[in-house]
């Protein structure tokens, strides 16, 4: 199968894809056909020799997808052949074929693409933690989101709406703005051209954010 592999470390303009054995599904685990995979600043970092984790090589990278069982491992329950899923994969998503645990991996909505579907089991998690276990934001809180245009933002931004919260977000640039506002943002400002410390007094009145 043809997957992109990462034989030393190198820059994202340095990856090419190659053929690599078909993964080996064991006890708790999925072989899935890859439809979508998610792309994080992590990942580059990771292929760079820059990330926490550092792989020995030669590794795929790719740590979230979306796709089509295709085998279900002994001891796996829940799942059959030709469910639609999205996972949270480590690695091996940038690839025609991954093996992931069964247990992080999870139905996709039938109204939900594979490329929405690749795009949610990390961001969506990590600022869901935040925001309901860490903080946690209430219904009337005002809650700033800084690199709001980006995927863990972004999830901010519309996690924080459902929550009641009246959100600002903050991006740099014109076109960032507009992401920010169009995800839900009541406010965007632009670190870049403005001071946001006295623009988020401003917004909220003196009380500044109740939740960063």
């Amino acid at each position: 199968m043809r997957a992109v592999v990462v034989d030393r470390w190198m820059e994202p303009s340095q990856l090419a894809v190659r053929e690599v054995p078909e993964p080996q599904v064991g006890p708790g685990m999925l072989r899935i056909a890859v439809r979508a995979a998610g792309c994080n600043f992590f990942d580059i970092l990771m292929v760079r020799g820059q990330y926490q984790v550092r792989p020995p090589f030669p590794f795929v990278p790719g740590a979230e997808l979306a796709g089509v069982v295709e085998e279900v491992g002994p001891d796996v329950d829940g799942f059959s052949v030709g469910d639609r899923v999205m996972a949270s994969a480590g690695l091996g998503g940038f690839a025609e074929r991954a093996a992931v645990p069964a247990r992080a991996a999870y139905r996709l909505p039938d109204g939900m693409s594979f490329e929405a579907g690749a795009a949610f089991p990390i961001v969506y998690p990590t600022s869901y933690a935040a925001l309901v276990f860490r903080a946690p934001v209430k219904a009337g809180e005002w809650l700033l989101v800084h690199a709001a245009a980006g995927g863990v933002g972004i999830a901010a931004v519309q996690i924080g709406k459902v929550l009641g919260a009246r959100v600002i977000g903050t991006a740099g640039g014109a076109d960032k703005l507009e992401v920010v506002r169009r995800v839900g943002a009541d406010v965007a400002i632009d670190y870049r051209g403005e001071d946001w410390v006295e623009r988020v007094k401003e917004v909220t009145d003196g009380h500044g954010a109740d939740v960063i």
